[in-house]
């Protein structure tokens, strides 16, 4: 891609049209992909609550596993955006090659790890028996798949930094097409258990990393393309990859460890309860499928304005995206609210599942209107190269939720549902945190700046600002 290709994708557009042309084809790829998830959860209900339950408990403890894809994919978009703001097309080229390879091995190490310690999370999740079994099986395919998982993760924001949306949406719909076909085949046609569902995500994860890395290839062209045992040396290049993903993945993972602690919990008043949270995890993606185009967006559009010194186009950018997010959250929340019994029913029809989840939907309707400006402001926060600030927050609020949950479950008398008030409250504690942090940082960014700021690459970011 020449320098003029990357300046019509990035430059010479309003902040609305360059959001749009970035934020369409990754919105349309999370649709598919959310799609895709939902359908398989509507297979697995067929199978029953129980199916549904070892679906959840154990994707919480996957979930925890690919929070270290952070490493390599929680940044990249934004770096190399900003390297290609920065006129460093090579270096961007470099980085994202590498990223799309050592994202393999670390996944596969993971991977390792994980299975040494999933005796310790079947039980936590409280499995014996049949369901025990099952849920093994399940999660040693899933486990067998992490690498390809973390590749596509990587893959993804790799195409989104290098200005090619387009491709990333194509490789990811195809993986999410060969999942869609492979699990009610494995499920209905050939009888297979949950282990189907995890069978055909790691074929869909697959070909998704086969297709990313072809549009790699032609990014970079014969010319550019390194070889494997290159792409695998010298770590350290990847080093303003893994500065912005760093901590951000320390915040996920915390993250998910407190969200698999908080299923354990969940997991002591019934199986109803679980699979009725990954239900509304199901469905609050769907309603929330804009968020998936706009933040890697803002994150792009603000790292590339910054590296050619346009702080105030960077700070429309953030406005835009969080007034996008916003409205349609609120939307999403009233379909919550109003109708949450007939869509929790076309998962699984068993009543006690629908009375269970109908309650648990009823609030989430309140923290969906928040998660999507928190994924905007944390995206925001890794393109200005300071993520200090969310890393802190989402600490503070993660760790807190872990005695909330137990406050209104037990203190409170809420139940089953404790979890499910602790994490949408504190998801609005943490939105506004956030948002005023931002504006502080844009603020004090404003006042340390000279009068006249010197046009072109003389001031690269707010973090030149003395």
């Amino acid at each position: 891609m020449s320098d003029a290709l990357a300046d019509d994708v990035f430059a010479r557009r309003t902040p609305a049209r360059a959001v749009l042309l970035i934020a369409l084809p990754l919105a349309t790829s999370a649709a598919i992909r959310y799609a895709v998830e939902l359908s398989t959860a509507y297979w697995i209900g067929k199978l029953g609550v129980a199916a549904l339950s070892i679906a959840t408990g154990l994707g919480t403890f996957m979930s925890l596993s690919r929070m270290f894809a952070g490493l390599t994919c929680a940044g990249t978009s934004a770096v190399i955006g900003r390297m290609l703001g920065e006129g460093r097309r090579r270096d961007a080229s470099r980085t994202a090659q590498k990223v799309t390879a050592v994202a393999l091995v670390l996944g596969a190490a993971i991977a390792g790890a994980a299975l040494v310690a999933s005796p310790r999370a079947l039980d936590a999740l409280a499995m014996s028996g049949d369901a025990r079994v099952e849920a093994s099986r399940y999660l040693h395919v899933l486990l067998l798949g992490l690498p390809l998982s973390f590749g596509m993760m990587a893959m993804n924001g790799v195409l989104v930094g290098l200005g090619r949306p387009r491709a990333s949406m194509i490789a990811s719909s195809a993986s999410f097409a060969v999942t869609f076909v492979t699990t009610p085949l494995l499920l209905r046609a050939l009888g297979a258990g949950v282990w189907g569902a995890g069978a055909a995500q790691v074929a869909g994860d697959a070909v998704g990393y086969a297709i990313g890395l072809r549009a790699l290839g032609a990014y970079t062209g014969a010319a550019g393309v390194m070889p494997w045992r290159e792409r695998l040396a010298r770590v350290g290049e990847l080093w303003p990859v893994l500065r912005v993903g760093a901590p951000l993945t320390a915040d996920a993972v915390v993250h998910g460890a407190v969200w698999f602690v908080l299923v354990a919990f969940l997991s002591r008043y019934g199986g109803e309860y679980v699979a009725a949270q990954g239900t509304e995890e199901r469905l609050t993606q769907i309603l929330d499928i804009p968020t998936d185009g706009v933040a890697p967006a803002a994150a792009t559009l603000v790292g590339y304005n910054l590296g050619r010194g346009r702080r105030r186009e960077a700070v429309r950018v953030v406005g835009l995206a969080l007034g996008v997010v916003v409205s349609v959250a609120i939307g999403g929340a009233l379909v919550l609210r109003l109708a949450p019994g007939p869509v929790v029913a076309w998962i699984c029809s068993e009543p006690a599942f629908v009375h269970v989840g109908a309650q648990v939907l009823a609030v989430a309707s309140f923290g969906l209107v928040f998660v999507g400006a928190r994924s905007v402001l944390e995206a925001t926060f890794g393109a200005t190269g300071d993520t200090v600030p969310p890393v802190v927050v989402g600490l503070v609020i993660a760790l807190a939720r872990i005695p909330l949950a137990y406050l209104f479950a037990v203190k409170m008398g809420k139940g089953g549902l404790g979890v499910a008030w602790a994490v949408n409250s504190t998801l609005a504690l943490q939105t506004l945190a956030l948002g005023a942090l931002l504006v502080l940082r844009f603020d004090r960014a404003r006042s340390e700046a000279p009068a006249r700021l010197p046009r072109g690459p003389a001031v690269a970011s707010i973090d030149a600002a003395p």
